[in-house]
């Protein structure tokens, strides 16, 4: 299983003591962005269910109330821990995400231990994770975390051209005026969470998966601009690594960006950043292989793989009428251009007869 981002499993949570916790496991306090939502409460149980009534209830308890199961279990805890089996229930709950390139899942548990364990240590964090048409950079920065969506067509286009995501020269950077966030969504946890695991539940909500563990991602846009609310994207690949700076090594780079760019500089820390990841070579690939050049799917290549499967057949009965009693044939450029994009070979010898 895939358990990322893995240098945010090791390095982090192997990072964080207890100078990050109280004596009773809840979360030292620091400037964190949270939100003012009310955690719904399912209707209180006549008395205090044990463990092994949470574990069961868990089975098939609603989503929606899963949150408030974890703080319902705040005095089974033995300061600062939940019982094992207690924990267990609630990972299992957690679905993960499945990455297409390496067949594997993304250990969604840990990925949002591993953000919570960021702000903890207040370091700087960027992961990224490329869909079929968007690429999608996690920043964990400035005790904020956030979702920054990119028109992957575009940062192909500019990889293309420049061979980087900026333009200017080493002297004097400038922003690529075409590269800008499609779409931003910001990650809250509640007012209410005062345990790691209540925190880790909150970001949980916004890496659920659906029945075929694609990613369900409402908040982003559709080519025409509008939303759906049961969007749900595949996870096409990963780095299989993170981009992670301390307070030291994050001021050093804003000072030497100082010299060279007069724009904001927050901006290009993150642009730097998303290069960074998507040109990075893919651990267990030749040299040569990157994210931006030889994804598993190309971009739209799942859209439009999709759109053929529901429509492969209307379109091959129109080329056929096109070409009335003589019908079609590979020699026609409708006829190629079928035979190049359909997935299945054996339609290149039904449109050729």
């Amino acid at each position: 299983q895939l358990c990322a981002p893995s240098a945010m499993s090791t390095a982090l949570l192997l990072a964080a003591d207890s100078s990050d916790s109280s004596e009773d496991g809840s979360y030292v306090a620091h400037e964190e962005s949270e939100s003012d939502d009310e955690i719904e409460e399912p209707a209180a149980p006549e008395r205090p269910r044990s463990a092994a009534e949470l574990i069961a209830a868990l089975e098939d308890a609603p989503d929606e109330e899963i949150r408030a199961m974890m703080r319902e279990a705040r005095p089974l805890r033995s300061p600062p821990a939940l019982p094992q089996d207690l924990l267990a229930a609630f990972k299992r709950r957690t679905s993960d995400l499945r990455v297409l390139r390496v067949g594997a899942a993304l250990n969604v548990w840990i990925l949002c231990d591993a953000i919570v364990t960021a702000r903890a240590l207040e370091v700087t964090v960027f992961d990224l994770f490329v869909l079929d048409e968007h690429v999608v950079l996690l920043s964990v920065r400035a005790a904020t975390v956030t979702l920054y969506a990119y028109d992957r067509h575009v940062l192909e286009s500019a990889m293309e051209q420049h061979g980087r995501l900026t333009l200017g020269t080493a002297e004097r950077v400038e922003l690529n005026p075409a590269i800008v966030p499609v779409a931003e969504e910001t990650l809250f946890t509640s007012t209410q969470d005062f345990f790691i695991e209540e925190k880790i539940l909150s970001y949980v909500r916004y890496f659920e998966s659906d029945e075929d563990g694609c990613w369900q991602v409402p908040w982003l846009p559709l080519a025409d601009g509008s939303y759906r609310y049961d969007r749900a994207e595949q996870i096409v690949s990963t780095p299989g690594r993170n981009v992670i700076r301390d307070e030291g090594e994050e001021a050093e780079q804003f000072l030497a960006m100082a010299n060279v760019f007069s724009g904001d500089l927050s901006v290009l820390y993150r642009l730097k950043a998303l290069e960074e990841l998507y040109t990075y070579p893919v651990p267990g690939t030749p040299p040569s292989f990157r994210l931006h050049t030889n994804a598993v799917s190309p971009p739209g290549a799942l859209r439009r793989g999709r759109n053929w499967a529901r429509r492969k057949q209307l379109v091959l009965l129109r080329a056929l009428e096109a070409r009335g009693p003589r019908r079609a044939t590979t020699k026609t450029p409708l006829a190629r251009f079928l035979c190049r994009i359909c997935p299945e070979p054996q339609f290149r010898d039904i449109i050729g007869r």
